[in-house]
């Protein structure tokens, strides 16, 4: 059977956005093996589909010069299509796989350009065009199994907000006591609230008062707490994406990047950008009033 490898990297909401365009592919062709390349744990979140690490050592000849290994040109021996977001920056990796695929091979930059004005999205299924897909969805959907839920069903009680502290950058943080002052409302209200942790809250030991901490082991039983949450509030990062795409109403907090190209895309997102980029200038009230208004009619 024909296969489509279809290579993404890059950080976890990045992946996310990519998945308007991977069940574009997989819509337009449903008999074809689909082949997903690169961070596993991160791709997991994605429809069913073989999964390759982008670390493979049987991938390194593709961004080098010279004759292409045997093993190389085995793993895509069956590959009909290739749809690459990557930059070929030394200018070897197209015309390599150019070499190891007989069909056609498709690389894309996935960072828009200066003068693009839209969604993040839109770009990733812009070079979808060049093969004459059709467009079905442009919102991001991460489809759950039962057994994404077996974390938040292990749980004493699920929680009804989740917030999450952390982001890539410290410049994309709300300050952590303003956090601390949104909870504390929420608590007060009975909303039962608790602290989304990952690597970036337990590098940089970000804690607020006494909210019970998340630890959800994989990236899909994340997936299945935040399904089960009435709002996830958070800066611009990961999680919040990851919230939108099950369907959870999401509050995300912008300071110096973009909304209109970065913003969870999903009809029950909101969010608050600070003004002149300073993640720190968004008032707390602000969001407390907004947070309440999401939930006034989760109950």
């Amino acid at each position: 059977m024909s296969a489509i490898t279809l290579f993404r990297g890059g950080a976890i909401g990045d992946f996310v956005l990519t998945l308007p365009a991977i069940d574009a592919v997989r819509r337009a062709f449903p008999a074809a093996d689909l082949r997903l390349i690169g961070r596993p744990a991160t791709l997991a979140l994605g429809p069913v589909a073989s999964i390759l690490d982008s670390e493979d050592p049987r991938l390194i000849a593709l961004h080098r010069d010279g004759l292409l290994p045997s093993a190389t040109r085995q793993l895509f021996a069956a590959t009909q299509r290739v749809l690459a977001y990557a930059v070929d920056s030394q200018q070897h990796f197209g015309p390599q796989l150019r070499r190891a695929v007989t069909g056609p091979v498709l690389l894309w930059d996935p960072r828009p350009p200066a003068d693009f004005r839209g969604h993040i999205v839109d770009h990733l299924l812009s070079p979808l065009r060049q093969w004459g897909l059709p467009i079905c969805d442009r919102t991001p959907h991460i489809e759950l199994q039962p057994d994404d839920c077996g974390y938040v069903a292990s749980l004493a009680a699920a929680p009804e907000v989740v917030i999450h502290l952390g982001s890539g950058s410290p410049a994309k943080c709300w300050p952590v006591a303003n956090f601390h002052a949104l909870a504390s409302v929420l608590q007060k209200r009975g909303w039962h609230t608790a602290l989304l942790c990952g690597p970036v809250e337990r590098e940089r030991q970000l804690a607020v008062g006494n909210l019970p901490a998340l630890h959800p082991p994989d990236l899909r039983s994340l997936a299945g707490l935040l399904a089960k949450a009435a709002l996830f509030i958070g800066n611009d990062s990961g999680p919040g994406h990851i919230a939108a795409a099950v369907g959870t109403p999401t509050l995300t907090l912008f300071g110096p990047t973009d909304p209109g190209l970065w913003a969870p895309r999903s009809k029950r997102s909101q969010i608050l950008q600070a003004p002149a980029a300073d993640i720190a200038a968004i008032p707390t009230e602000t969001a407390i009033d907004a947070a309440l208004a999401l939930l006034q009619n989760e109950r």
